[in-house]
């Protein structure tokens, strides 16, 4: 693919996005919301190859104990459930219409460097991105992933 190929899907991309719904579909035709019926999130695409994701639970229950000392009391446990957050590079593969986003720093680390392939499709101003993984039982699961591009004003 050729750089000039590469910079018109990526200016695609650029800028900033807000999250309207994610939802998961399991190859059982299970259906679930993993952050809640109204999520919240920012997703941010640079020109120069840098994503920021940031997505959580809209209704979070405050912490009991100093936030700062969050990881020595049970309110730890209840971060990784309610939200999502990463950042690093990202490439984009126009022949499979993949975006793949490469983690160097996230809330959770097993996705530090490693790769996360996601589906994309632009629609008017909308960006849905969908992602499958593997359940340990076997089972496949469908995420997916609808953004807003957000109006200048907003930005």
């Amino acid at each position: 693919m050729s750089n000039e190929n590469v910079s018109k899907v990526r200016e695609r991309f650029v800028g900033v996005w807000t999250l309207e719904s994610f939802t998961e579909r399991s190859d059982a035709d299970e259906r679930s919301a993993p952050l809640g019926e109204a999520p919240l999130g920012f997703l941010i695409y640079t020109a120069d190859g840098f994503v920021s994701a940031q997505l959580m639970r809209a209704k979070r229950e405050l912490f009991k104990t100093d936030p700062w000392e969050a990881a020595a009391s049970s309110d730890a446990v209840d971060l990784t459930k309610d939200c999502i957050a990463y950042c690093g590079r990202y490439e984009i593969n126009e022949k499979s219409s993949e975006v793949v986003h490469i983690p160097q720093v996230a809330l959770l680390p097993n996705l530090i460097h490693q790769e996360q392939h996601r589906r994309f499709t632009f629609e008017g101003d909308t960006l849905t991105l969908v992602t499958t993984r593997r359940r340990p039982n076997g089972s496949v699961v469908a995420s997916t992933l609808l953004w807003r591009r957000c109006p200048p004003e907003m930005v």
